[in-house]
């Protein structure tokens, strides 16, 4: 067992690698702390599953544009500093959230409007951040660094949002927004202590724009990207976008508040966090693309399981494989990238996953439009539906995925 979980946590012993995973850690519970209480908050104010995913849509737009922006800036400078500047950023956004809350003069308008800045801070964070990884591992760990990132990111889930949801229940939701405030004020420190080797080839130069065309040029040339990216519109579009039906769920279907909503969504993280160590502690793994097939197809049947759920028990082990499926999903489709994108490429080419999650939000307002007039078993029937279809359309693209 000891070596087990050595193997498991084996890139925590590059220094810089763990100061960057504690980064994430923090950062990835003050993203949960938001997103409990800005659903909640939105349900409290108006009650429609619809306005819950629309609040998304304020977070999403901008990941369509900033995202490319934010790979493009990845490859021209220097990483570190530009993490160091989102940082910031997201942390005066949780700052104002909190004032807003506090003070007790926070309308639906402020919510949309700062959703869009922690937006906005999350499209530059996400391909800056990951980029960075490739240049503090070693090739050989890359599928374990990744799922590194996935362990800190449910391990957040998995008591985190269950806290919050009783701090705001006990208290008001302008505290969850000061915790995570606080978070961000130690994540930027930590990244101050991150080195980055410098990289041999050197930055591009020239016109962004011309660049960012590079990029999608690159992607298209290379089927094999181009797949990764369409089969990420499964779960990481389409099926993540299942919490905005959460808090319709456990108050229609179950008649109760946030507290279960917190440990639904706290549940989820032991799929998560079981997926993550699964795949840490193998040494190498040559099946990715078995792996995210199956990963994405059983997160559509799990989809499918909670439109039948009837009973309070069976929730719980249909988001637990979620959690499971999501994990592997992200593991495998993250490391594989990062193994055939060149460095000097690596930050545009990830800004063209975020948008696979950019688009979450235009499915969760068709599953929360279709909830709100049919139901909330009508809305996960559509999201399983869209997973399971993405799937099968990437199959008949490039039916080559599965050997990756």
């Amino acid at each position: 067992m000891p070596s087990t979980l050595a193997a498991a946590f084996r890139s925590l012993n590059n220094r810089n690698f763990r100061y960057l995973w504690f980064g994430q850690l923090l950062s990835a519970t003050a993203m949960h702390a938001d997103m409990v209480a800005r659903s909640w908050l939105v349900w409290d104010l108006t009650g429609s599953s619809t306005s819950v995913a629309s609040v998304l849509v304020a977070r999403a737009v901008p990941m369509l544009i900033l995202g490319l922006i934010g790979g493009v800036a990845a490859d021209r400078f220097d990483r570190r500093k530009l993490l160091m500047i989102i940082q910031a950023w997201t942390f005066l956004m949780h700052v104002i959230m909190a004032a807003l809350l506090l003070a007790g003069v926070v309308e639906l308008w402020h919510v949309y409007v700062l959703a869009f800045g922690l937006g906005a801070g999350m499209a530059m964070n996400q391909p800056v951040r990951t980029s960075i990884i490739p240049n503090l591992v070693d090739k050989k760990d890359m599928m374990n660094a990744m799922s590194l990132n996935s362990i800190a990111i449910n391990s957040t889930r998995l008591g985190g949002p269950a806290l919050i949801a009783l701090l705001i229940a006990a208290t008001d939701v302008g505290w969850a927004y000061v915790w995570s405030a606080g978070a961000f004020a130690v994540v930027m420190f930590t990244t101050t202590k991150i080195a980055i080797p410098n990289i041999a080839s050197g930055r591009p130069k020239g016109n962004p724009i011309s660049q960012l065309i590079e990029g999608f040029v690159f992607i298209g040339r290379h089927r094999v990207i181009l797949a990764l990216v369409l089969l990420g519109l499964g779960p990481l579009a389409i099926g993540f976008s299942h919490q905005v039906l959460l808090p319709q769920l456990v108050e229609e279907e179950f008649g109760q508040g946030i507290a279960l909503m917190g440990v639904l969504t706290s549940v989820g993280a032991i799929g998560g966090l079981s997926g993550g160590l699964f795949i840490a502690s193998r040494r190498n793994v040559s099946y990715k693309g078995k792996l995210m097939l199956f990963s994405a197809t059983s997160y559509g049947l799990a989809l499918l399981g909670f439109a039948g759920a009837n009973y309070l028990w069976m929730t719980f082990p249909l988001i637990i494989w979620i959690g499971v499926s999501q994990t592997l999903f992200r593991a495998g489709n993250s490391a594989t990238l990062m193994e055939v994108a060149p460095d000097r490429l690596r930050g545009r080419i990830i800004s063209a996953t975020l948008l696979d999650t950019a688009l979450s939000p235009a499915a969760g307002i068709a599953a929360g439009y279709v909830a709100d007039r049919h139901g909330v078993s009508s809305g996960y029937l559509l999201l399983s539906a869209g997973c399971l279809a993405v799937v099968a359309l990437t199959m008949l693209i490039y039916p080559r995925v599965k050997d990756l």
